[in-house]
């Protein structure tokens, strides 16, 4: 986790298998995010190589409602296609688009972010 300027930027590992454990890394998420002058998020899965369950990506949905109303900006770095599709059909339904989006390189986020000349 780094802290630039209003962007947190956040290195997650592994996707959760459970609900629970999705819901304890949702809290966390927001908690971090809850801090005063952080207004963008930058997420990167690019080390995520499993897709998330039906049941574990409604917490994803409603953690992206969450940032959604909370964040301005958050992007998520995906490790393919498929990936990134699915994490954009999560927060078009979690009605977040416009500010919650996965792209497949570090370039495009940063570019969403408006935030170019961040280093990870």
């Amino acid at each position: 986790m780094k802290i630039y300027k209003d962007v947190l930027f956040f290195k997650y590992n592994e996707m959760a298998e459970t609900v629970e454990e999705a819901q304890r890394q949702a809290m966390e998420v927001k908690r971090i995010l809850s801090q005063p002058n952080v207004t963008k998020f930058l997420n990167d899965n690019s080390a995520i190589q499993n897709v998330a369950t039906r049941e574990v990506n409604e917490v994803w949905g409603e953690l992206m409602s969450w940032i959604g109303s909370n964040i301005d900006k958050t992007a998520t770095i995906a490790t393919n296609v498929t990936w990134k599709e699915q994490l954009n059909r999560i927060s078009k339904s979690a009605g977040a688009y416009d500010s919650v989006r996965a792209f497949s390189s570090l370039e495009e986020s940063l570019e969403f972010l408006e935030i170019p000349d961040f280093k990870v």
